[in-house]
């Protein structure tokens, strides 16, 4: 019974640190597609065109948060504001992607 226990354990601890590495490594690695690394944030957006002398993903981020404007989609309250009745907050953050013909594209995802 005990070289049971123990052999659970140890496949326990094995499974935690095979979740732990692909964590890690889905975190960290960066994602490629199509020729272009793709980045996890705005500011990571920002390092890339810098590295790469362009300014791809800014303008697209410009012209996503333009079209959610024209739209009228959200109210962009500042950080402290409460939130009028009749009226949901949403956090939302942007989703960059590259299309198989090269487009940069960044949506609004919540």
């Amino acid at each position: 019974m005990e070289a049971l226990q123990t052999y659970c354990q140890e496949t326990k601890s094995l499974f935690h640190t095979t979740n732990q590495a692909k964590i890690c490594l889905h975190t960290s690695a960066p994602k490629l597609k199509y020729g272009f690394e793709v980045p996890k944030g705005y500011t990571h957006g920002v390092i890339l065109d810098n590295k790469n002398n362009y300014t791809k993903w800014q303008d697209i981020t410009k012209l996503s948060m333009k079209q959610q404007d024209d739209y009228q989609t959200f109210d962009a309250l500042s950080l402290h504001t409460d939130v009028p009745e009749g009226f949901k907050k949403i956090r939302f953050h942007l989703i960059f992607d590259v299309k198989h013909e090269g487009r940069h594209k960044a949506k609004v995802g919540r």
